[in-house]
């Protein structure tokens, strides 16, 4: 007598969601022999859409799978040739879990990226193409799937699967939404680790100092010191922080800061390190003796950041190093 082959937890979690959902704004399509494309808008600009699909701080609020489902597991490296690892698990003990590797990655346009689960509910490997596009005051999210063969495409797209993406998509909703209002104290981006390039993109474009093209040098070196380097506008100056993964902590802390600017002096481009004192080598670049572990990094001239960029690159690796 033959057994009957229970579903896997891929299949068993779309059919849950599908049932949950009960709406189908996400559109799922057949395209030639092998590729399916879905699409979706958020009413939210692409970078944070963008930032939402990419950031783990941020997966980590939406992407929780189907109802008695979380996301246990998280590890986005954002670089081609980096990998992502997703793990759920369900009140049962269930896990279901994929990953995969960045193939090309233009922020905030275009993630490309293989896909592959662990119990595999379709053979093989997917190639996924997600392009980003201003729709109105919006996004529209183009996402083209590529399978193994006709028959896999045609057993994906006969599943479930547009109801389980729909309901994780209404949750990123309710992501975006709380986002474009703003953000409060414990939320902020330095408390989240979400970088807010933009932001600091446009406060750049706006400021009025005699040091700018200084502070614009800075900039660039800080952020490109490590790829964990994220930004925004805090205390009405940009400032940098850690964007990995950190155990909860009081948002009073700050544990994430790594650096900021302060634009109080005409004159000079002063650098702020809540932790300057954590940093073993400085080369001379940090003066200051504050009794809370602040240290200071002067520049009046780009000269003054090109001879010390490789200093600077240093102090701020080694801060990102102590929060790993």
């Amino acid at each position: 007598m033959a057994t009957r082959k229970s579903p896997t937890p891929a299949k068993r979690a779309a059919k849950t969601t599908a049932k949950a959902s009960g709406l189908a704004k996400v559109k799922v399509t057949a395209k030639g022999d092998r590729e399916l494309v879905i699409t979706r808008s958020f009413n939210a600009p692409r970078t944070l859409v963008f930032d939402a699909m990419s950031k783990p701080a941020m997966v980590k609020q939406w992407l929780h799978g189907p109802p008695g489902w979380s996301l246990t597991t998280c590890r986005i490296d954002l670089r081609v040739g980096g990998k992502f690892r997703y793990v759920w698990s369900n009140a049962d003990g269930t896990g279901m879990g994929l990953g995969g590797v960045y193939k090309d990655v233009q922020r905030p346009e275009r993630i490309v990226n293989t896909e592959r689960f662990d119990e595999a509910w379709y053979a093989g490997e997917s190639l996924h193409t997600m392009v980003f596009t201003d729709h109105g005051e919006g996004t529209l999210m183009t996402l083209t799937i590529k399978y193994g063969s006709k028959a896999t495409r045609d057993g994906v797209l006969a599943s479930p699967m547009e109801g389980g993406l729909e309901f994780s998509y209404q949750q990123l909703d309710a992501l975006l939404g709380r986002q474009g209002k703003g953000t409060t104290r414990k939320e902020n981006a330095l408390f989240t680790g979400i970088s807010e390039p933009e932001k600091v993109d446009a406060f750049m474009r706006s400021l009025q100092h005699p040091k700018k093209s200084v502070a614009e040098q800075l900039r660039k070196v800080i952020l490109s010191a490590d790829k964990c380097v994220g930004e925004c506008i805090i205390w009405n100056a940009p400032c940098f922080y850690f964007t990995g993964e950190m155990k909860p902590f009081d948002p009073k802390t700050y544990k994430r800061y790594i650096v900021g600017f302060n634009f109080f002096k005409r004159d000079m481009i002063r650098l702020i390190l809540l932790r300057g004192t954590d940093v073993k080598k400085h080369g001379g670049l940090l003066e200051g003796d504050y009794k809370d572990g602040r240290r200071l990094a002067l520049f009046t001239s780009t000269q003054d950041v090109k001879r010390n960029e490789k200093v600077l690159k240093s102090i701020v690796k080694e801060l990102v190093t102590n929060m790993k």
